[in-house]
């Protein structure tokens, strides 16, 4: 014979955990757009470095140049 309070028990149990599981995918979705926006404007931040070492590079032969002219 079945015991439907036990099943009663176990089917609640279980809607229980799934908004639990429901929470933890919507959490771990959010890090995961967090960290794909951080990489982005880390890359972002190196593309700018790298750009602002070349442009420091040229001003910095652009001046010895000048100094060689005089």
């Amino acid at each position: 014979m079945i015991d439907r309070s036990r099943t009663a028990v176990r089917a609640t149990a279980r809607a229980a955990a799934k908004p639990a599981s429901d929470e933890v995918a919507a959490q771990q979705a959010q890090f995961d757009e967090r960290m794909q926006t951080q990489a982005e404007l880390q890359r972002e931040a190196n593309v700018l470095r790298d750009m602002m070492l070349a442009q420091l590079k040229a001003d910095d032969e652009a001046l010895k140049k000048y100094i060689a002219m005089i």
